[in-house]
């Protein structure tokens, strides 16, 4: 859709540049990490009616499958795969 269209070319310079980074900062998997770690409260949030919470994990969720799409658009599964094992120094 138009809409999708411009969010990709409003945030690919954004996208890019995380690409470039990602291997040496592990942001892409630390963000996939701590958004796995919080679902177990969604049900919780949408219980108490935390709109805040769900609103910051739906957001997140949204980050990650447009960093993904742009991932795995650009890259092999080699270079993919090393986006997600990354190790700390």
């Amino acid at each position: 859709s138009a809409d999708l269209k411009l969010l990709e070319e409003a945030t690919i310079s954004v996208c890019k540049s995380l690409v470039e980074k990602n291997p040496r900062t592990g942001n892409l998997g630390s963000l996939i990490k701590v958004f796995l770690s919080r679902t177990k409260e969604l049900k919780i949030s949408a219980e108490c009616q935390n709109h805040i919470f769900i609103w910051q994990a739906h957001n997140a969720l949204f980050i990650i499958c447009c960093l993904l799409k742009v991932f795995i658009s650009q890259m092999s599964e080699e270079e993919l795969q090393l986006h997600f094992t990354y190790e700390e120094k």
